[in-house]
């Protein structure tokens, strides 16, 4: 015979469960509506200030967009066309992937050299790490302008100290040879401490135990150089190489400053790819060829960024 008192005991386990899953259900529904109060708002911004801009941009480089006329036909593809024929779109390009390379090869390397160093001193480093930090934070326009007049070939301090070793007063804001040169110094300096805070950052988070494992079984400062911290850093610098890539490829400030003039006197005009779409927008307002140039240089950028993921990428 069933005992019909414990029919509800036999069930109250299922009903105990159903609950906690409602709860559960109720509760993940609660933190899905506060991600998107949260988050929502701060999504729509980055789309609006960020995704559209691109879309819109890709969009007007089919058409002939030109600001002071009503009329802006659809044209396809007759502005890339165009870039094809461009010399000074051309010249623009290889300065601009000659400037970015020698930056961002000197800016990483010495980053990574500076941050070695300073590992070995633990305690000092943070202080060093934060000098090389004020170039940083200082905004690239009087940064610019400082080192205008460090490169002035006159009264400039970089002439005067090349002089003391026996070099001839160079203008290197007015000499094409030395123009691009003159502008990876400033960025350098300008970005190297970043990186040699990242790399830090990267450094310190290596187990102390390998290292002093491996150099006792008699592996030279090279070797754990080699074997040990460059795997272990592989991560950080495919990082730090895209993120480099990304900020040379648009260089534009220090361009515009050290190249407008030069205390009075003319520059040489060095013609970047930013500069490029910069006269062709806003001052001979072809907006629909200066979306073309730009939608060239983020092809071109994002290629090299699949690049360099498959070069450094972790082949385990």
């Amino acid at each position: 015979m069933i005992n019909a008192s414990a029919a509800p005991a036999a069930y109250a386990p299922t009903t105990r469960s159903t609950r906690f899953a409602a709860y559960l259900a109720g509760l993940r529904r609660q933190h899905i509506a506060w991600v998107i109060c949260a988050l929502g708002p701060i999504f729509l911004l980055f789309v609006l200030i960020r995704v559209y801009p691109i879309l819109e941009t890709i969009r007007l480089s089919f058409f002939r967009y030109h600001i002071t006329q009503r009329n802006r036909p659809f044209i396809g593809l007759d502005n890339y066309e165009r870039l094809l024929e461009d010399d000074a779109f051309h010249t623009a390009l290889w300065n601009t992937i000659q400037f970015a390379t020698l930056a961002v090869a000197l800016t990483l390397l010495l980053a990574f050299i500076v941050a070695l160093l300073l590992r070995s001193i633990e305690r000092a480093a943070p202080v060093y790490e934060l000098l090389l930090y004020v170039p940083v934070v200082t905004p690239w326009v009087p940064a610019s302008v400082i080192w205008k007049w460090i490169f002035d070939p006159i009264y400039g301090v970089l002439n005067y100290g090349l002089s003391l070793i026996g070099v001839p007063k160079l203008a290197w804001l007015q000499d094409p040879n030395f123009i691009i040169y003159a502008i990876v110094m400033v960025s350098v300096w300008k970005l190297m401490g970043y990186f040699v805070v990242v790399y830090g950052v990267g450094l310190r988070n290596i187990p102390e135990e390998i290292l002093e494992a491996a150099e006792l079984d008699g592996a030279t400062p090279w070797q754990r150089l080699r074997y040990i911290i460059l795997p272990q850093m592989k991560p950080l610098i495919l990082f730090t190489v895209i993120i480099c890539t990304i900020i040379y490829f648009n260089i534009f400030t220090p361009v515009y400053v050290l190249t407008a003039s030069a205390q009075g006197a003319p520059a040489y005009d060095l013609k970047v790819v930013i500069s490029e779409v910069y006269q062709n927008a806003f001052v001979f307002y072809r907006m629909g060829y200066a979306g073309a140039q730009s939608v060239v240089l983020l092809l071109f950028v994002m290629s090299l960024i699949g690049l360099q993921f498959y070069l450094l990428r972790d082949r385990k």
